[in-house]
């Protein structure tokens, strides 16, 4: 097997993988349909090649090499692809590979081709500079055998229309239909709103490709603007409107609600209360919000669902430990040992120096004492501040012995609620 950019000259081969593995009830003969990837997407497969390596398409007396370099379309076995992403992580903007379209054919499963693709991605992704990764699972235990870890879970609120009519202010402003053209000031409220740790920064044709677009149904997007202010733009909504049975209508499904203030929050919830003339529900995703209770005359007319949500791992463990920041007033030193079977270069035990809120990290010997013992999983939701010290241990992911160790850790590694919204 040949790990390999996927040239464009195969994409119809790599379109009917994955219609296959996503979407097998449209048959093989589909053709995939809808926007086209961000420039930020890199496919990748493995090949069922000789090693193309070891060919020497310039050697005369191997007159079939330079046709045998060439991978054909046929021999894509398994596939995957990864985004170039920039997200916060403690404090700072780091690069974040965005794994996705992750797929075998029937014909290719069983026989641990996923995982050897993946461990392929994760050498790139190290050897260009980028220590962290995530995806969203179609099964949590999968990708746990490949170092993966849940780093925040997403809810769902539904509620119907007229239970807002106690959030909503009087009217004010106005309202605007918002299309591609306008993401320029869609970027200025999301730069203000989603503050969250592991928040992306988005490109253009992000936003043009997989904000305004969908593969299935372009979501609607508005806009509220206070005059009195200029004119600026202070919130927007995305969302689509879902169909139900006879028995529960339609759900104005909301999959982003951003707002610079409580304010534009307000008139954005009478945006949607203004919509029961056409619905009978609004459902509401993103990270855990009990505001609305606050706001609703009958707290209890919201119905709240709590979901498991994606995954990350870092796939440099020296390079993740020196990038992010620490807290200014930590000082310490601390041995980890890492166990990671997928990426063979972080297994084995780091030294972490902090002072003045950056850490510089080397790697020790084997029979260096360690302060902490854990596996990448374990490591990686350390890092990234989903889950603290105190977590992981009761969680049973992490071996610490001492008391004073523990301490250490939780302060130079607090809990940072990271939330990552973006689908892909």
């Amino acid at each position: 097997m040949n790990y390999r950019e996927i040239p464009d000259a195969h994409e119809n081969t790599l379109g009917d993988v994955l219609v296959y593995a996503f979407s097998p009830e449209r048959g093989p003969n589909y053709q995939p349909t809808g926007p086209d990837r961000p420039a930020s997407f890199h496919p990748r497969g493995l090949y069922d090649a000789p090693d193309l390596d070891d060919l020497d398409p310039t050697d005369e007396r191997d007159p079939e090499a330079a046709e045998r370099a060439d991978p054909k379309a046929d021999d894509l076995t398994v596939v995957c692809g990864y985004y170039d992403f920039s997200a916060r992580v403690r404090g700072d903007v780091r690069d974040v590979a965005g794994i996705a379209a992750v797929a075998s054919p029937p014909e290719a499963r069983r026989r641990g081709l996923v995982r050897t693709l993946l461990g392929h991605v994760h050498r790139e992704l190290r050897d260009d500079g980028v220590a962290f990764a995530a995806l969203w699972p179609f099964k949590y235990s999968f990708y746990r055998q490949l170092g993966y870890e849940r780093i925040c879970n997403y809810t769902r609120v539904t509620v119907s229309p007229d239970a807002l009519t106690g959030a909503c202010p009087d009217p004010a402003g106005s309202f605007e239909r918002l299309g591609e053209d306008d993401w320029p000031r869609l970027d200025a409220v999301y730069d203000e709103w989603a503050n969250e740790g592991f928040r992306l920064d988005r490109s253009e044709d992000w936003w043009r490709l997989r904000v305004f677009r969908s593969r299935d149904t372009d979501p609607y997007v508005y806009g509220w603007t206070d005059g009195d202010r200029g004119g600026d733009l202070r919130g927007y909504v995305v969302y689509t409107v879902v169909d139900g049975d006879e028995t529960e209508g339609k759900t104005m499904a909301v999959n982003e609600f951003a707002h610079v203030d409580r304010e534009a929050r307000g008139h954005l919830l009478r945006f949607c209360r203004n919509h029961d003339s056409q619905v009978e529900r609004v459902r509401f995703a993103g990270p855990a919000d009990v505001r609305l209770f606050d706001e609703l005359d009958d707290p209890r007319a919201a119905d709240t669902e709590i979901r498991p949500g994606p995954m990350a791992r870092v796939v440099d463990v020296e390079a993740a430990l020196g990038a992010v920041a620490y807290p200014e007033d930590v000082e310490t030193t601390l041995v980890f040992d890492v166990d990671d079977d997928i990426c063979e270069w972080n297994d084995g035990r780091v030294r972490l120096r902090v002072v003045d809120g950056r850490g510089t990290v080397e790697r020790v010997a084997a029979d260096t004492d360690a302060d902490v013992a854990l596996d990448i999983g374990a490591f990686s939701r350390l890092v990234v501040g989903s889950h603290g010290i105190d977590r992981l241990i009761e969680l049973g992911a992490v071996d610490v012995e001492r008391d004073a160790v523990r301490a250490a850790l939780a302060d130079a590694f607090p809990v940072t609620d990271p939330f990552l919204r973006e689908g892909f």
